[in-house]
């Protein structure tokens, strides 16, 4: 009952701007249940890039919170919230989603994609009454700045004036895609997704994860993250004695960046979803 009151507070916080698709969800069994997954999004999409999926882990029987991060979601897909975006805002979120998670369930799943990803990595990293930690092409790294080059890339972006550029530059904001992702990013929240990626590289090398287990999948087609980074900061992790899970997406499959959004074009989540089932669930 207090996981519920906070989280009713949690989604009043919500603006009345967002888009009713992108709020924060909870879906549940009406008791708490063995199992609870958190989801979080990617860069300037919503909760609803999970909306097929969280259901289909709902009828496995977990209780689903599916989580909006802050500035995303808006119903004006060219807002400029998150030029205001931070890597302190999206922490905090992840904090209150894993605290307000316990209350829903006995054991804690938390996945995260892209963004989302690097989040779960984090929270991987300091959450000790965290089961598991899903990373699904974690944007530690991204192949668009080269390895060298992110640390100051970081810098520079979060304070330099913020600046917008498109996804799809001919299209602009009449790109064919999901109709509740941004069309656009802004500098500043890709500084604080580079920020974060950092974060996590530098305390793997330090320190054991808390997390119970870590589960790594990647896709060798991923033009959008560089899979040599995260491949490095798996290594580091077992170097540390974490207990580490990787799964790669065969290369035959010619998966998009985005293989969880069924928004999207050239999606495949009908053999992607049952592959991400079998390689969580594992039942």
């Amino acid at each position: 009952s207090a996981a519920v009151e906070r989280l009713q507070q949690w989604q009043t916080e919500e603006a009345d701007q967002i888009n009713p698709l992108c709020r924060t969800q909870l879906l549940a069994h009406g008791h708490k249940t063995d199992r609870v997954i958190i989801f979080l999004h990617g860069f300037t999409n919503c909760p609803h890039q999970f909306c097929q999926l969280a259901a289909q882990f709902h009828a496995q029987g977990y209780t689903v919170l599916n989580v909006r991060l802050p500035q995303h979601g808006f119903a004006n897909r060219l807002t400029t919230a998150l030029a205001r975006l931070t890597t302190q805002a999206m922490i905090d979120t992840t904090n209150d989603a894993i605290d307000i998670a316990h209350g829903f369930g006995e054991h804690v799943t938390l996945f995260g994609f892209s963004l989302g990803g690097v989040l779960a990595g984090w929270a991987a990293q300091q959450r000790a009454d965290l089961d598991r930690a899903v990373l699904v092409s974690p944007a530690i790294g991204i192949l668009a700045i080269s390895a060298r080059r992110r640390p100051l890339a970081a810098r520079l972006l979060m304070t330099l004036p913020n600046f917008f550029r498109w996804w799809d530059d001919v299209a602009k904001d009449a790109r064919i895609g999901p109709a509740h992702a941004y069309p656009r990013y802004a500098s500043r929240g890709l500084g604080a997704l580079l920020r974060l990626g950092a974060m996590v590289q530098q305390t793997a090398q330090r320190s054991k994860p808390l997390a119970g287990t870590l589960l790594v999948i990647t896709n060798p087609c991923d033009d959008v993250v560089d899979n040599t980074t995260v491949a490095a900061v798996v290594e580091a992790w077992r170097q540390q004695g974490a207990r580490v899970q990787t799964h790669e997406f065969p290369a035959a499959w010619h998966l998009i960046h985005d293989l969880i959004d069924p928004s999207q074009p050239n999606q495949q989540v009908a053999r992607v979803y049952p592959q991400l089932i079998e390689w969580i669930d594992g039942r």
